[in-house]
């Protein structure tokens, strides 16, 4: 799910976590100021080998204009879009995507998997 690497630029591969079968792992970059976040994204997730991944969800604060503009995305996964832009926020990181993927394992993990959005989005940050 992850085999993104350092050499391929920018794309930084991030921690990884299991719970219960299923897998999670995190990717980023660093963007700059105007860059296409789609295609920045498409990136990442190729790269970091997240296609197969059940869900994709990511946030990006970037600077447009001297303004910071927030976007998210959930990929299926309801609210997670929302918590990685919550730890983009309250640590003012600017100019960054953080991408979390999920494979899901059949079971429901209820409040746990947005603990672990959370956490794999921090440590993230700290790789990049």
């Amino acid at each position: 799910m992850s085999d993104c690497s350092k050499d391929s630029g920018r794309l930084v591969r991030g921690p990884e976590t299991r719970a219960g079968a299923c897998r999670f792992a995190a990717g980023g970059v660093r963007l700059v100021p105007g860059q296409d976040t789609a295609k920045a994204l498409e990136e990442l997730v190729r790269h970091c080998r997240m296609r197969k991944a059940s869900h994709v969800s990511w946030a990006c604060r970037v600077t447009q204009e001297g303004r910071i503009a927030d976007m998210k995305g959930d990929g299926g996964e309801s609210g997670a879009g929302n918590v990685i832009l919550d730890v983009l926020r309250k640590s003012s990181t600017e100019n960054v995507l953080v991408a979390v993927a999920r494979c899901y394992g059949g079971k429901h993990l209820g409040g746990l998997r947005f603990r672990i959005y959370r956490k794999l989005t921090s440590e993230m940050l700290k790789m990049l």
